[in-house]
């Protein structure tokens, strides 16, 4: 079968996140005390939405939001959900 050789299969992003263990932000998090002042956007949330920027060469915070927001659907959005409040 000829597969095509632009598609990469998971974006870039996808890959690099998968590298990334969230047990590794909790203990950095915890260790540096980064989520002691956030209010509604966790560690984790910037993390991601910094290295999207990045990546997509992105000028400012609306290209950001409308490009995450752009794909809602085809990324995996469980890096996005913050966690429980207690």
């Amino acid at each position: 079968m000829n597969k095509g050789k632009k598609f990469v299969g998971q974006p870039i992003l996808s890959q690099i996140l998968s590298c990334i263990s969230t047990d590794i932000i909790k203990q950095s998090s915890k260790q540096h005390r980064s989520n002691r002042y956030y209010k509604r956007l966790p560690v984790r949330v910037h993390l991601v939405s910094l290295l999207y920027g990045v990546f997509s060469y992105c000028n400012g915070l609306r290209e950001l939001c409308e490009g995450i927001l752009a794909c809602e659907g085809k990324a995996d959005t469980s890096w996005f959900r913050s966690g429980s409040r207690s």
